[in-house]
């Protein structure tokens, strides 16, 4: 039962951000024109802040969504269910929702071109999160594969540096705002979103260079260079 339900929630996760990644793809004007009507429709409402009673554009909700699938799977590393690092995995999705929640909303609207290039930020962290995720669950729905574990640990040596960087340097450009102008919220708010983003900033220019980078890279560049199968090869002879 516990199986099948993972197996759904994968699916769902999988899905969900590669619309995600379609929705990022069909933004630019040269792309959206060549789209037909019917899928212009479609996929402009995700970005418009119009759209939902509460000014949030659907692809935050979303996102939301998404998040809440990948919190799941923090859970089960706490409880012994997944391998992976717990510290790790909370401190990302801390940063993820400090995004999703303070810097991509604004970035992110379809109205929003005030050329400091917040959009362009905002926009490269998602392809950052989204290229990664639809690369990471083909593993969780097909752990027999060595194709999928592959691209599982390749992709974040590529996207994982961009995403960092986008994110801190969205999350610097809010946070300068924030302490530039008078806080139009109550004071907890207000110092919670400093804290938050300060959080990102640190983390991302310090801790993301110099402990989670060089991890990804101990994991997937053996499998770039193709020297993991003769690595387990040669460890098979020595039993």
């Amino acid at each position: 039962m516990d199986t099948a339900v993972f197996a759904f929630l994968n699916t769902g996760a999988l899905l969900g951000w590669t619309l995600v990644l379609m929705l990022l793809i069909s933004q630019p004007s040269f792309i959206h024109s060549l789209l037909p009507s019917i899928i212009q429709e479609l996929t402009l409402p995700f970005f418009d802040t119009n759209v939902l009673s509460d000014g949030r554009m659907p692809i935050i909700n979303l996102l939301l969504f998404l998040e809440v699938i990948c919190f799941i799977e923090v859970g089960r590393i706490a409880i012994g269910q997944l391998k992976g690092n717990l510290v790790l995995g909370v401190i990302l999705h801390i940063i993820r929702m400090s995004c999703l929640l303070i810097v991509l909303p604004a970035g992110l609207s379809s109205l929003a071109d005030n050329g400091d290039h917040t959009k362009l930020i905002c926009t490269t962290i998602l392809y950052s999160w989204s290229i990664t995720e639809v690369g990471r669950y083909p593993m969780y729905l097909f752990p027999s594969s060595s194709m999928a574990r592959h691209v599982r640990l390749i992709l974040p040596i590529f996207t994982f540096p961009v995403g960092a960087f986008a994110e801190a340097v969205g999350a610097y450009k809010y946070l300068l705002q924030l302490l530039s102008s008078p806080s139009q919220t109550s004071y907890l708010y207000y110092w919670v979103k400093v804290g938050l983003l300060g959080l990102v900033v640190s983390v991302n220019t310090l801790l993301g260079p110099t402990m989670a980078y060089p991890a990804l890279l101990r994991k997937g560049l053996p499998v770039l260079m193709g020297k993991q199968k003769e690595g387990r090869s040669n460890r098979k002879k020595k039993d």
